[in-house]
């Protein structure tokens, strides 16, 4: 019966060192987690500040682009209908130029 006893209590061990294992394993993984979101939300922000310049001058740069646009439908309906029109045709070739006919 020795045997076995000392068998129970190898097991037991294993058993504590396996929950303790694990209960290190939780705390890692959840530093982990504080430490990915802390990185991801500094990364987000600095994007944001980094960013914020070329998405100023790409909303100007849209805003001109369609006064402009605007201007020439106005004093140009017909020229601008047809141009419109036949952008629309080359595009339709170019898309369908891959199907055979």
């Amino acid at each position: 019966m020795p045997a076995n006893s000392n068998a129970q209590a190898a097991l037991d061990d294993a058993v504590k060192a396996s929950a303790a294992t694990k209960a290190h394993f939780d705390e890692a993984l959840d530093e982990f987690k504080v430490r990915a979101s802390k990185v991801a939300q500094e990364t987000l922000q600095s994007l944001r500040t980094h960013a914020s310049p070329y998405v100023d001058d790409a909303g100007e740069r849209f805003t001109t682009a369609e006064r402009y646009l605007v201007e020439k439908v106005q004093k140009q309906p017909l020229t601008s209908t047809f141009a419109a029109l036949g952008i629309g045709v080359l595009v339709g070739l170019i898309l369908a130029g891959g199907r055979s006919r």
